[in-house]
């Protein structure tokens, strides 16, 4: 089959035409308490910073990021009232003081897990979405975790209580996180400052004081025990750059966060490498070439002149005798490191 590779470059500088040509260097990510952090684009998931971020550690509420994203993608109906079991009831630590037999909604169970942090609600979440499931709610947040890629992590409850089999890592929660504020409920639900529950008959005001003491805080958990320490994963958003940070076992948790916000924040834009339906040039046979997806990707001013694009086009693919729309692949660089891989297609 006919190939012939192009480099067009043109496709990547383009993106920053608009961009003022003065570059400088990004500065050290400043010092902070935690025990372990990470820092990541939420869009691409680079990582711009870390330590420690795969030591296996105790995480606390935070283990309700997963809790709150699986029940929401396992339940359809987030208005539906359910009955509370008597045994999701009294559970020690963060409460919504739910009552046996006490009708409440799921979209109110969700807003009590995540601003309130009730052991007692994700407890019941975990109860109702586990229900169809030989395994339970536990079994699905592991083979979950897995699907995600967090293969350092192992859930034994879905509250966070301390457990020595219960644990994740900073990199596995980015990870869980990220795919989490993908979701509209979950984002709307972790970035509100206060919520009105009607089947619980009270407000719920968020623990996380990123949402309203950081300018542009996000979301999205916080948690605490003695043997985790204080936990926090935490977003903001600041001219379509989006950040996750997520910090373990840290006594400054809040301003260590938005320390690394304002440090990422001035040192990195997130950008539109290429668009879908960007023209690419052509295959052998005339056939006219597209990029079939966007990619974004935060950059460091000094990285914007080492991008560049290598592309392999192909005349457009025969399988099982039918032919297909793509036409060969195309990767992104900065120097010599591949920070993407995606297709290239005849139409989109």
């Amino acid at each position: 089959m006919p190939k012939r590779k192009i480099w067009t470059v043109c496709l990547i500088t383009s993106c920053f035409l608009l961009y003022s040509s003065f570059l400088h260097k990004a500065e050290a990510i400043p010092d902070i308490y935690a025990q372990s952090y990470i820092v990541v684009d939420a869009k691409s998931g680079r990582i711009i910073g870390s330590k420690n971020p795969d030591t296996k550690l105790p995480i606390a509420s935070t283990t309700k990021i997963m809790t709150a994203i699986l029940a929401i993608e396992s339940i359809e109906d987030y208005d539906k009232k359910i009955e509370v079991p008597a045994s999701c009831v009294g559970i020690e630590g963060s409460s919504i003081y739910l009552k046996p037999k006490q009708k409440v909604s799921i979209r109110d169970l969700l807003y009590g897990t995540m601003l309130r942090s009730g052991n007692d609600a994700a407890q019941t979440l975990a109860e109702f979405a586990g229900r169809n499931n030989d395994g339970g709610f536990i079994e699905m947040m592991n083979s979950r975790a897995k699907e995600l890629g967090a293969f350092n992590s192992n859930f034994v409850n879905p509250h966070g209580l301390n457990s020595d089999n219960h644990y994740s890592t900073a990199y596995d929660l980015a990870l869980i996180s990220s795919h989490a504020m993908k979701n509209d409920l979950f984002k709307e639900i972790t970035s509100a400052e206060k919520y009105k529950a009607d089947s619980l008959n009270t407000y719920l005001y968020n623990k996380n004081k990123v949402v309203y003491e950081y300018e542009y805080g996000t979301g999205i958990k916080i948690g605490y025990t003695k043997a985790a320490g204080r936990c926090l994963v935490a977003s903001a958003e600041k001219d379509g750059t989006e950040i996750i940070v997520v910090v373990l076992n840290d006594n400054n948790w809040f301003q260590d966060s938005y320390k690394i916000f304002d440090w990422a924040f001035e040192n990195y834009k997130s950008y539109q490498i290429v668009e879908q339906g960007q023209f690419a040039g052509r295959a052998a046979d005339g056939t006219p070439v597209f990029i079939d997806r966007s990619f974004s990707y935060i950059l460091a001013d000094e990285e914007k002149d080492k991008l560049r694009f290598e592309s392999e086009i192909t005349v457009p693919h025969i399988i099982n005798n039918r032919r297909t729309n793509i036409c060969g692949t195309f990767r992104v660089y900065i120097g010599d490191e591949i920070i993407h891989t995606g297709s290239l297609v005849s139409d989109y």
